[in-house]
């Protein structure tokens, strides 16, 4: 018979409780989900939780699995708005401690990847867009947004669950190992690049493929566009360029149609 690892709980009333300066302490190494749709949403996954923060008005509002909280805390308004990085402070938050799942290379037909994106808004949606579009897996490399940012995290939401990701230190790393499993490289630019192997239309592209994203300010490597042909979205010329979310939902929407032709 396999022992259910036992729930502890505590009910916190003060904001410098020595459990929640430890918790803030130690953020960048946690994922915080925040409100009560996506935390019952990751305990009817029935993922492990380390911390569970309820509202303590709120006690029974959740289904609670036995065996997946680890800690439970029981918390008032306070601590609550201590703990949150919400302008509007939720009821609930759950506390995961969450590893990558490293990409498969030799198994995908698509990898998004972001290279040394800041925004998290922006990472979060093509992350979110990633699976709605059933994108293999995302890679991040260089100074990218890190997973843990509360902001990245609200606007992946759950499909943050659904797509293998991992860090790679440089984009000189991430894409010799895509090199090496043999997937064709695409970089993206909202402008030309002089010397450039060329522009491809989304419907161009053979699989399997590594699809590479830049910084919103620097774009990627330009020795890269003497290397690899690029990707452009068709478009007027009333806008100078599409951020970096757009831009990738819209190219994965055209590989999807590609993959699942109608």
């Amino acid at each position: 018979m396999v022992q259910q690892e036992r729930q502890t709980i505590h009910r916190i009333t003060s904001r410098t409780n020595p459990r929640v300066k430890d918790l803030l302490d130690k953020k960048d190494h946690y994922y915080f989900f925040e409100g009560e749709k996506l935390v019952g949403d990751i305990l009817r996954r029935g993922m492990k939780v380390n911390i569970l923060v309820i509202h303590e008005a709120k006690e029974n509002r959740l289904s609670i699995p036995a065996g997946n909280v680890k800690e439970t805390w029981y918390v008032n308004d306070g601590v609550l708005k201590k703990i949150s990085s919400l302008k509007e402070t939720p009821d609930f938050i759950a506390v995961l401690e969450l590893k990558e799942k490293h990409i498969d290379f030799r198994r995908v037909k698509v990898i998004i990847a972001l290279d040394s994106i800041q925004d998290p808004a922006n990472a979060g949606t093509v992350f979110r867009c990633a699976a709605a579009f059933g994108m293999d897996a995302v890679a991040f490399s260089g100074a990218c947004v890190k997973p843990t940012n509360p902001k990245f995290l609200r606007a992946a939401q759950d499909a943050f669950f659904e797509v293998p990701f991992q860090h790679f230190e440089t984009i000189e790393d991430l894409v010799g190992k895509a090199e090496k499993a043999g997937l064709n490289i695409y970089l993206t630019s909202s402008h030309d690049i002089p010397g450039a192997v060329g522009t491809l239309g989304p419907e161009q592209v053979r699989f399997p493929c590594l699809v590479l994203f830049g910084n919103e300010g620097q774009g990627l490597p330009e020795a890269f566009f003497l290397r690899y042909p690029a990707l452009r979205v068709s478009q007027t010329d009333k806008v100078e360029s599409l951020n970096v979310g757009v831009s990738a939902c819209i190219i994965m929407h055209e590989l999807r149609k590609l993959q699942h032709p109608a």
